[in-house]
């Protein structure tokens, strides 16, 4: 029956189950364990509970929810496989740098910058001349990660559409 309030029904429930999907998301993908793969990919150390719950409601309140089913793969992979998350996020930054995977590895980096416990990762230091030798070799690799990561991310987009 397609009464007006038959279908204003049906688009209110689809919207609340959408909701509910997108609220189960985050919480089931915001796990402690996720959290601290996520700290430790960014500045390799771990993050306090309070940090982990601060990014926890930072997710839930900027709206990083998985919504496509691209992003749902990827975050489980980078779950499943923490050491694809640099070639995963390369990937993500050349072919969609506003993803809500990207988008949830930018508030844990702000929480994580926010935190005193943190602060000698973001603050600048002293290098030597290997240090710089060695930022060529870095970038060297950057390049290859986001090249991979940009054939993961497509096959991946590919695979699940």
């Amino acid at each position: 029956m397609n009464t007006p309030g038959h279908a204003e029904t049906r688009g209110a429930a689809t919207h609340g189950a959408a909701a509910d999907i997108a609220a189960a998301d985050v919480a089931e993908a915001t796990d402690d364990a996720t959290a601290r793969r996520v700290a430790r990919f960014l500045i390799r150390e771990e993050p306090r509970p309070e940090e982990i719950a601060r990014w926890r409601d930072a997710v839930r309140a900027h709206g990083a929810a998985l919504t496509r089913e691209r992003d749902r793969r990827l975050w489980s992979l980078l779950r499943s496989a923490p050491w694809l998350t640099s070639m995963v996020d390369a990937g993500l930054a050349l072919s969609d740098p506003h993803s809500p995977v990207r988008h949830r590895h930018y508030l844990m980096l702000v929480v994580l910058e926010a935190s005193p416990h943190h602060t000698r990762r973001f603050l600048p230091c002293d290098t030597s001349r290997f240090a710089l030798i060695a930022l060529g070799g870095r970038m060297v690799l950057a390049v290859l990660s986001a090249t991979l990561g940009v054939v993961l991310v497509r096959a991946t987009a590919w695979i699940w559409r």
